[in-house]
């Protein structure tokens, strides 16, 4: 099969993806990407820590806009 080359303009550059496909692959495109999905999720469940870190808080919170809304 023949290698599938496909090129996107994003932001006034070119990137080119080239995509080629095995004719002895045993499992589709679904499968594989289910299987690397739930891999990297097991993966990132071994690194978190059991206790939550606490975070510095501020006492200025800015949300969505520029302006500043201090709590009190």
């Amino acid at each position: 099969m023949e290698p599938i080359t496909t090129e996107t303009i994003i932001s006034g550059k070119v990137y080119c993806v080239t995509a080629e496909c095995s004719p002895t692959a045993t499992e589709t495109v679904e499968k594989k990407l289910e299987r690397l999905i739930c891999r990297h999720v097991s993966d990132t469940k071994s690194y978190q820590t059991k206790e939550p870190e606490t975070l510095a808080m501020s006492e200025i919170v800015r949300e969505y806009t520029t302006d500043s809304i201090i709590k009190e």
